[in-house]
C-alpha cells in the first residue's frame, strides 16, 4: 500500500473537520462525549491512502508542560484505521510530524514547544523496537510513565532549552496532562 502524508498543522477547514470526524466514527475511535472539531484543531498530519485519497491515519499533538523536564513539548497521538495498521507507517507519519513542528517552531519569535514525547501503549512497537534510541525517528527512551509504559522524547534538531517552567506545589507527574493520564501515547483512539 502507498501512503501521502499531508500536513494539516494550523490549517483545519471545516471540511477537514467532517472528514476527520466520519474518519472518527467510521474506525469507532471517539469515545462517548468526544468532541471531534476540537480533536481536529490538534491534527499535524493526515495520511491519505494513494489509491482513493481517504484518511487511513491521523497524528495529533497537545503542547504541554512536561512536569519532570520542566520544558513545554507536544504531547504525541495517532491514531490508524485497522485495516492499515503494521504496513511500516508509525516511523513516516512521525517524521512528518516532525519536520511539520519543527518547521512551525522555526518560524516563531520563541518556540511553542521544543520538542515532542510520547508514551508508547502498542505492545507491538515495545517489543519490536526496545532499543533506547530509535535512530530513524531520534526518540530517546527517558524512563516509564507512571502506567509502565515507555516513555521517548524527541527534541528538534538546533532548539535550545527554554527557561525552566514554574512548577506549582503538589504537581506530580500528571500535573499538566491532558485529563491526568499519560504523555502523548501512542494509541489506538486519537485524545
Amino acid at each position: 500500500m502507498a501512503y501521502q502524508y499531508q500536513t494539516v498543522w494550523k490549517q483545519i477547514t471545516p471540511e477537514l473537520i467532517k472528514e476527520l470526524t466520519d474518519f472518527w466514527v467510521r474506525e469507532n475511535a471517539l469515545p462517548k462525549g468526544a468532541q471531534p472539531a476540537r480533536r481536529a484543531e490538534q491534527v499535524v498530519i493526515v495520511m491519505r491512502d494513494d489509491a482513493d485519497g481517504s484518511i487511513v491515519a491521523v497524528s495529533s499533538v497537545i503542547a504541554r508542560v512536561v512536569p519532570r523536564l520542566r520544558q513545554v513539548l507536544y504531547y504525541y497521538r495517532t491514531f490508524c484505521a485497522e485495516k492499515h495498521r503494521r504496513n511500516n507507517t508509525s516511523i513516516p507519519i512521525m517524521q512528518a510530524t516532525q519536520k511539520a513542528l519543527r518547521d512551525y517552531n522555526l518560524a516563531l519569535p520563541k518556540p511553542e514547544a521544543i520538542g515532542i514525547i510520547v508514551e508508547i501503549e502498542s505492545s507491538y512497537i515495545n517489543q519490536r523496537y526496545p532499543e533506547a534510541f530509535w535512530p530513524a525517528t531520534m526518540f530517546s527512551f527517558i524512563g516509564y510513565s507512571p502506567r509502565g509504559l515507555p516513555v521517548r522524547v524527541h527534541y528538534f534538531t538546533d532548539f535550545k532549552l527554554q527557561p525552566p517552567v514554574r512548577i506549582a506545589r503538589g504537581q506530580g507527574a500528571a500535573g499538566n496532562r491532558p485529563g491526568g493520564s499519560a504523555p502523548g501515547r501512542q494509541r489506538r483512539r486519537p485524545n
